[in-house]
């Protein structure tokens, strides 16, 4: 693959340069010359055109153009068309590292392509506006042109290689799941169904106010079901199934208030409808996780947390999600405490129980709708979904008492105590999911520089 790689680089690079040399002069020129303003109005052009996508809007927002990608996409531009005197080498690895980061965010390659037209078409009409020489033009307009496509190319090969290996790891991590025991979490969620039916029973029977009735959709059997449950099941025919089936359940029950509750008939039709729904997302849930048991999991084999080659499919599907509706979440990085003193100090074997019993208390502190994972050595990260910056505080407040309460005996004797440094960092928008990462472990790094086993949260633009 390194190989293949070297010698594509080196036929782009020579065909860029011959594509330069066959070029007038009075071309280069011509481009060379474009004002600021003319630039900004090509960049102006193709985020209004594309923020009308549908499609493209999914990873845009105005904010974002305004803030940053409007003079990012003009450096492009300018850069592209006057690569006559750009450095051509550094010009080829700027577009690699453009068509990872597509592929990081999933922007649809045809999305790529559609905006490089747009820009052409309007670069045209720009060219044509001043010059009257017809011949200049097509002549500045073939060189940009082929000089965009060369680039985009570019992007491409190392959007494929990416999205390939995406691919391989969304697969495994459906096949591989992201359940740490099937049967453990399939008792949890259909006791949890359970629990949500029960409580819905106790509230229509005793005639509290049906305003007091938790929605199915925000149990946690329903977030559960929302944020894992429909990612790893194979039957698409089933998820769908049970997704409406929650939903239907909602707003059927949404159709009821207290006064025709009150009704012993219509008290019963209410009752028998939903406990047949719930009947039947038990049956449903019951035959997934029979198929699911079938598969064997991708654990972390020292704490049986997930592993850190799922977090990139995971984080994707979270970015969509919230971008869609809005919901925040929340990205956490933990970091244990002095762990090398504790290695030093006790031997690794006593580091290593030190890392499963953190591990288990971060299991044990989060909803089943959240994430777990073993980021690497003694750092962990927590994705909380639906949580704001408050509750993440206070999750990471009771997980960090947690772990002072539970310090480790040896048994040479002595005490281990264990503490942990934590950085947050809030879903901001951007759909890069490295971004987010990168930001959650800049407070980390702060709270360590600060003094460990503390938390800080991220402070700067989203």
């Amino acid at each position: 693959m390194k190989l293949q790689g070297q010698h594509y680089d080196a036929l782009i690079l020579t065909e860029w340069r011959e594509l330069i040399a066959a070029t007038d002069l009075s071309a280069h020129h011509l481009l060379i010359s474009l004002s600021d303003a003319d630039i900004s109005l090509l960049a102006d052009d193709f985020y209004a055109y594309m923020l009308n996508d549908d499609d493209a809007a999914v990873f845009l927002s105005s904010e974002q153009v305004n803030q940053r990608l409007h003079g990012t996409l003009a450096t492009w531009i300018r850069t592209v068309l006057c690569s006559s005197t750009a450095d051509l080498p550094a010009l080829i690895s700027a577009q690699r590292k453009v068509g990872d980061m597509h592929a990081r965010i999933g922007i649809p390659i045809d999305l790529v392509a559609r905006g490089a037209r747009r820009l052409k078409g309007r670069l045209y009409t720009l060219l044509r506006r001043d010059i009257s020489d017809l011949a200049l033009c097509n002549a500045a307009l073939r060189f940009s042109s082929l000089a965009m496509d060369m680039a985009t190319e570019v992007m491409t090969t190392s959007y494929s290689r990416s999205y390939e290996n995406t691919a391989k790891d969304k697969e495994n991590y459906r096949l591989f799941s992201i359940l740490d025991n099937v049967q453990v979490v399939r008792e949890r969620q259909l006791s949890a169904l359970l629990n949500w039916e029960n409580r819905f029973i106790y509230t229509v029977a005793t005639g509290l106010p049906m305003s007091e009735n938790q929605e199915l959709m925000e149990s946690e059997f329903g977030l559960w079901f929302l944020h894992k449950g429909r990612h790893v099941f194979e039957s698409v025919e089933q998820i769908d199934t049970i997704e409406s089936l929650l939903t239907d359940t909602d707003r059927f029950i949404a159709t009821f208030n207290n006064q025709r509750v009150a009704q012993a008939e219509e008290r019963y039709t209410l009752l028998r409808a939903v406990r047949g729904r719930i009947a039947k997302i038990g049956m449903l849930m019951a035959s997934l996780f029979d198929e699911l048991a079938k598969f064997e999991n991708g654990k972390d084999p020292l704490t049986s947390l997930l592993n850190r080659r799922f977090i990139p499919t995971i984080l994707r599907r979270e970015i969509g999600l919230a971008m869609r509706t809005a919901s925040p979440f929340i990205i956490a990085m933990l970091d244990v405490d002095h762990f090398k003193q504790i290695n030093d100090t006790f031997g690794h074997d006593i580091g290593d129980l030190a890392l499963k019993k953190i591990a288990g208390i971060l299991y044990e502190s989060v909803r089943s709708s959240d994430y777990v994972f073993r980021y690497g050595g003694e750092e962990f990260m927590l994705l909380l979904v639906e949580t704001s910056e408050n509750q993440a505080e206070n999750i990471i407040k009771n997980i960090r008492t947690a772990i002072i309460n539970q310090p480790i005996h040896p048994p040479q004797g002595g005490k281990v105590n264990l503490t942990i440094s934590a950085g947050i960092c809030i879903f901001g928008g951007h759909p890069d999911y490295e971004r987010l990462i990168k930001r959650a472990d800049s407070a980390l790094y702060l709270a360590k520089k600060n003094g460990r086993n503390r938390t800080e949260i991220y402070r700067g633009e989203a």
